[in-house]
């Protein structure tokens, strides 16, 4: 590379650089809206029990591709099992190298989140849902949910950053007869620079995405 041409690239790079100025090195809390389709009315009979909400995500250290879960790095930033249920983005400088990450404001967390989904899901089709361990009548549905993504992550441009969130699930339905289902999201937001709102926008947009997802995936499984 040439002495102008780099000269003209890190030229390029300082305006990136400021942009993301907003995007500190520490970890951030943000709480995400879920949507709602608005009021329902239960069909006579027809009761779900969301179970079990399972975060299976995997975690790595230092990953090539940022849309795999990771965590800042240091003993004040480690987070056991419980903690993680909360970790949904990671931040990045003008260059790409990761910074702090984004955790939801407890009692928020990716299993609540992901509940909330289904149970909407379940609610346009006239179940009444219930949690586990609450009365429920011997054939009502029974659901168990594994997450396998709940991620966001940033690419930086020379003069506007991306955040792209997604979220994919498996769904279990015991009752008359076993099925499964399964459903992605995807959701992305190019704003100037990476304010904790950018990344809201862009789970908005993703969580949008899986609730139609989702719908298909519960007329495929016949609820």
């Amino acid at each position: 590379m040439s002495m102008s041409s780099g000269r003209l690239r890190a030229l390029f790079l300082v305006p990136a650089l400021l942009l993301l100025g907003a995007c500190a090195t520490s970890r951030s809390y943000v709480q995400l809206a879920v949507p709602s389709s608005g009021s329902h009315v239960a069909t006579e009979g027809k009761v779900a029990v969301i179970d079990a909400v399972v975060d299976e995500r995997t975690f790595e250290e230092n990953p090539r591709d940022p849309s795999i879960p990771s965590l800042k790095k240091g003993a004040s930033y480690a987070l056991d099992a419980e903690g993680r249920l909360q970790a949904i983005a990671r931040k990045r400088n003008g260059y790409g190298k990761a910074i702090g990450d984004i955790q939801l404001t407890p009692p928020q967390s990716v299993s609540t989140i992901v509940r909330d989904l289904v149970a909407d899901g379940l609610r346009q089709r006239g179940y009444r849902v219930l949690a586990a361990g609450e009365s429920a009548p011997a054939d009502a549905l029974r659901v168990k949910v594994g997450i396998q993504e709940f991620w966001a992550w940033l690419t930086p441009g020379f003069w506007v950053v991306s955040m792209e969130s997604k979220i994919k699930t498996t769904m279990a339905f015991e009752g008359s007869s076993v099925r499964s289902a399964g459903a992605a999201g995807y959701g992305k937001k190019t704003a100037p620079t990476g304010r904790e709102d950018n990344w809201k926008q862009a789970y908005d947009r993703a969580f949008e995405d899986y609730l139609q997802q989702q719908k298909k995936a519960f007329d495929d499984a016949g609820l």
